[in-house]
C-alpha cells in the first residue's frame, strides 16, 4: 500500500520473450518467409513512440505499462497521484527482432494505397514497467517520455472484492486488422443477407442500383450481395469510439485481433486504433485479450503449416502474440502468458487458450464420417465433440517451429486441470465468474459445427464444450467468444437444475459480417441448417431487416439486421432480502450507419439490439434460475395506507413540529456560546480557544 511514499517499481524487460528458435533451425531460416535484415528498414526509425502505453496486467495493487519505441532511447515514466509524485523510473527498451518485417511484406501491394505506405522501420524497442503496492479503486496519472515525447494518461486500479461499485466490462472478437481494410470499396466486407424482414420491407438493393455502384458487392451462394456501408478501418475506428464513451472498467477482445499474428503491418494497424495515431483506450482502460486461429496464422509468412509438417507461420505468429501481451500466467511457464486470470473486484475473468486440442484431428478422415443431425443428435450418436479447433497445424508441427507456449485444452490437460482450479477458488471466494477465449462452442454460423458431422468444417469451436460440465458446476455466469463472426447469444444448462450460462459469439468488431451456416436444396435455394439449438438471438434471424425508399427514391436500411459492435455488461450490486446480491445486465450494441441520399456517412448511432438480458447472481456468486426475483429489503418506515394518510393529513404540523425542534437546537447552541464567551476567564480550555473567546467578548456591545 501507499501511505507515504511509493515502493520501487518492478522493470519488466527482462522478462520479454525472445524470437522463435527451434535446434537446427530458427524462423530467420524459415522456407515460408525471410525476415528483413535487422537494419534494413522500410522507413527510417523515427523518434517517440511507435506503440503508445498500454495496460497490462491489472490489479487492485498494481498495474504494468508497456509501450514501443524505434530509437532504443532510454525512457522516463513518472507516477502521480493527486497531483504528488510517487515515482519517477528510467525504463530500457529491448529490441524484439521477431517483429521484423518480411520481404513478402515489404513487397505486398494493395489496391488503393500507395505501395509501403502502411510500413514502418523494422525497430520494435519494448519498454514495460510495473507499478506496485498501489491502493484499491484509485486514480493514478501516468506520463511517460520517450525521445522528448511526452504521454499523459490514467488508469484506475480494481476495487476489493468486498468495497465495489457498479462494473462496466465492454468485450469483442474479431477486430483483425490489416491495412487492406482502408480502402474505401474493397476495404469494405461482405454483407450476407439477413434471415428476416420487417413487414412492408422493400428486398435488398441488388444488381445495378446505386448501392452496387458506390459500395461494390460480393457474390455469396450464387446471390450477389450488397458489401457493407462502411470500410474495416471505419468500422474498427467508430467501434473503440463508442466503447470509449461509455468508460468501461475492462475490455475483452476474444481472439483474431490482427490478419494473421505472423503479419507485422496487422499488429502495427490494430495498435494504432488502440494505442496510436486512431485512439488511446489501452492507455487508461486494461486489455484483456485470448489467443484466436488468426494469432496462429502466418498470413503471407507461411500461412499455418508446410508441407514438411512445420507450423513456422504458426509460430511466427503466436510468438509475436507473446511478445505484445503479459499475463498473470497459468501454473506452466512453458504456457507463457497462453491463458490466465484476472480478478476485477468481485469478478474473476478466465481467458483460455482455445487454438489447439489433441490428439490432432485429419479433417478429411473425420469428414467422411457424416454424422447427420442437430448438435444434441450429434452428440447422442458420437459420444464427443471432437478434440481439435484446428486441423490445419498440428501440435507437432507448432513445436518443431520453436513454440513452446501452444498448450492442450482437452479434458485432464494441464490447461483444463488450470481451469478447475481457478473455478473452485473463484467460487469459494463468492466471485462472479466470466470465461473468455475465441473458438464459439455454441454458433449457428459455419464454425458452428463439428469436423465430423454431416456439415462439418475443419476449425469448428465445438470442441470446447468440454469445459460446459466445469461451467455449470462452478456457476459462470456468462462465455464470450468469437470465430464465427457472429452477433449471437446461446443459453446452456445441460444438467437441467435451471441454472446454466450464457454463451455470446461477439466476432463483431471490424472484420466480417457473416451469416448463419446454409446449404444448398435440390431446388437450388439455400437453408440454414440450424445445428445449434442452443440459440435464444441472434441477430441475422431476429433483427428484420427494413429497407424504403427515401423521398429521392434511393433505398435505404431504416434498422435491423446485423451490423459492427459490441457486447456491453453492466454490473452493480443489489439490496435484497432473499439471496440475489447482483445483477449483470448484457447489452447487445450495434453501430448503425445513417446515410444521404447519395450515400455519405451523415453519421453512426449507437442503438441496442432487443436481446438486453439481466442476470441476477446470488450471494455465493452463482447466477440464480432465470425466473428469479430480487425481493426488496422491507422499508423501515410505516407502508399501510392508514399510516400514509395520517401522515399526508398532518404535514403540516410535522413541518411544524419539524422547525419547532430546529429552532430549540439552534437556540441551545448560543446560548451554549454565550455561556462560553461570558465565562471565558473561568473555563478549562486551551490558551488559543480561550483567547478568541475573549477577543469575541470584547466586541460584545454589553
Amino acid at each position: 500500500m501507499f501511505r507515504h511514499r511509493i515502493p520501487a517499481t518492478v522493470i519488466a524487460a527482462a522478462a520479454l520473450l525472445a524470437p522463435v528458435a527451434t535446434p537446427g533451425a530458427t524462423a530467420a531460416e524459415a522456407p515460408n518467409f525471410t525476415y528483413l535484415d535487422i537494419n534494413d528498414h522500410p522507413k527510417e526509425p523515427q523518434p517517440g513512440f511507435r506503440v503508445l502505453p498500454y495496460l497490462q496486467m491489472p490489479a487492485a495493487d498494481q498495474m504494468t505499462l508497456n509501450f514501443f519505441g524505434e530509437l532504443g532511447t532510454d525512457a522516463t515514466v513518472t507516477l502521480e497521484e493527486s497531483g504528488k509524485e510517487l515515482a519517477k523510473e528510467t525504463v530500457k527498451g529491448k529490441l524484439q527482432e521477431n517483429l521484423r518485417y518480411t520481404e513478402g511484406e515489404r513487397a505486398q501491394e494493395i489496391d488503393g494505397l500507395e505501395q509501403g505506405s502502411w510500413l514502418k522501420s523494422n525497430n520494435n524497442y519494448k519498454y514495460s514497467v510495473t507499478f506496485s503496492g498501489l491502493k484499491p479503486a484509485t486514480t493514478y496519472k501516468y506520463t511517460a517520455t520517450l525521445d522528448g515525447e511526452a504521454k499523459t494518461n490514467s488508469f484506475t486500479t480494481a476495487p476489493t472484492a468486498d468495497d465495489w461499485g457498479n462494473i462496466r466490462i465492454v468485450a469483442f472478437s474479431d477486430t483483425e486488422t490489416e491495412p487492406a481494410g482502408r480502402p474505401k470499396k474493397d476495404g469494405a466486407r461482405e454483407w450476407e443477407r439477413n434471415r428476416t424482414f420487417a413487414e412492408g420491407s422493400l428486398d435488398r438493393p441488388g444488381e445495378g442500383s446505386k448501392w452496387f455502384e458506390k459500395f461494390g458487392s460480393n457474390k455469396r451462394q450464387e446471390v450477389l450481395e450488397p458489401r457493407y456501408p462502411l470500410t474495416q478501418d471505419e468500422a474498427m475506428k467508430h467501434n473503440i469510439r463508442e466503447i470509449r464513451k461509455q468508460n468501461p472498467d475492462l475490455l475483452l477482445v476474444a481472439g483474431d485481433l490482427g490478419q494473421g499474428g505472423g503479419y507485422q503491418p496487422g499488429w502495427d494497424e490494430y495498435f494504432g486504433y488502440v494505442a496510436g495515431e486512431h485512439g488511446d483506450i489501452a492507455g487508461s482502460t486494461p486489455m484483456l485479450t485470448a489467443l484466436g486461429n488468426w494469432e496462429t496464422f502466418g498470413a503471407s509468412n507461411g500461412s499455418y503449416q508446410d508441407e514438411d509438417g512445420v507450423a513456422w507461420g504458426a509460430a511466427k505468429g503466436r510468438n509475436a502474440y507473446m511478445t505484445y501481451f503479459d499475463t498473470f500466467g497459468s501454473d506452466n511457464p512453458d504456457h507463457q502468458d497462453s491463458y490466465y486470470r484476472v480478478d476485477h473486484g468481485p469478478v474473476t475473468v478466465l481467458t483460455l487458450d482455445s487454438t489447439k486440442g489433441l490428439p490432432d484431428e485429419d479433417a478429411a478422415v473425420e469428414k467422411e464420417k457424416a454424422i447427420p443431425g442437430t448438435d444434441k443428435e450429434f452428440f447422442d450418436t458420437k459420444g464427443d465433440w471432437g478434440t481439435d479447433t484446428n486441423t490445419s497445424f498440428t501440435m507437432d508441427g507448432m513445436h518443431k517451429a520453436g513454440a513452446t507456449s501452444q498448450p492442450d485444452f482437452g479434458e485432464g490437460s494441464e490447461q483444463w486441470k488450470w481451469v478447475e482450479k481457478q473455478l473452485a477458488d473463484a467460487r469459494a471466494k463468492g466471485q462472479f465468474i466470466i470465461v473468455q477465449f475465441h473458438h464459439t462452442p455454441y454458433s449457428s454460423g459455419v464454425h458452428g459445427t463439428a469436423t465430423a458431422s454431416a456439415n462439418p468444417d475443419a476449425q469448428p469451436g465445438t470442441p470446447m464444450r468440454v469445459y460446459t460440465p466445469l461451467f455449470e458446476k462452478y456457476g459462470v455466469a456468462t462465455v464470450i467468444s468469437g470465430h464465427d463472426e457472429m452477433f449471437e447469444r446461446s443459453f446452456i444448462d445441460d444438467n437441467g437444475d435451471g441454472v446454466g450460462f450464457h454463451n455470446f459469439d461477439v466476432g463483431v468488431a471490424a472484420d466480417g459480417l457473416r451469416g448463419d451456416y446454409r446449404v444448398k436444396n435440390e431446388d437450388g435455394t439455400y437453408s440454414p441448417i440450424n445445428f445449434n439449438t442452443y440459440r435464444e438471438w441472434m441477430a441475422q434471424a431476429d433483427e428484420p431487416e427494413m429497407w424504403v425508399d427515401d423521398e429521392n427514391g434511393v433505398r435505404q436500411l431504416k434498422d435491423g439486421g446485423k451490423h459492427y459492435g459490441h457486447l456491453q455488461m453492466d454490473l452493480e450490486p443489489l439490496k435484497c432480502s432473499n439471496d440475489i446480491a447482483a445483477k449483470l445486465t448484457t447489452s447487445p450494441v450495434y453501430l448503425f450507419p445513417v446515410l444521404d441520399s447519395d450515400y455519405e456517412l451523415v453519421k453512426v448511432e449507437r442503438r441496442v439490439y432487443n436481446d438486453v438480458q439481466e442476470i441476477l447472481l446470488t450471494k455465493d456468486g452463482t447466477p440464480a434460475k432465470r425466473d428469479a426475483e430480487c425481493d426488496p429489503v422491507p422499508d423501515e418506515t410505516p407502508s399501510d395506507s392508514s399510516a400514509a394518510s395520517s401522515e399526508t393529513d398532518n404535514q403540516g404540523s410535522s413541518t411544524g413540529g419539524i422547525i419547532a425542534v430546529a429552532i430549540g437546537v439552534l437556540a441551545a447552541l448560543l446560548g451554549a456560546l454565550g455561556f462560553a464567551v461570558l465565562n471565558a476567564d473561568s473555563l478549562p480550555l486551551p490558551p488559543a480557544a480561550k483567547s478568541a473567546l475573549q477577543q469575541l467578548r470584547s466586541q460584545l456591545p454589553f
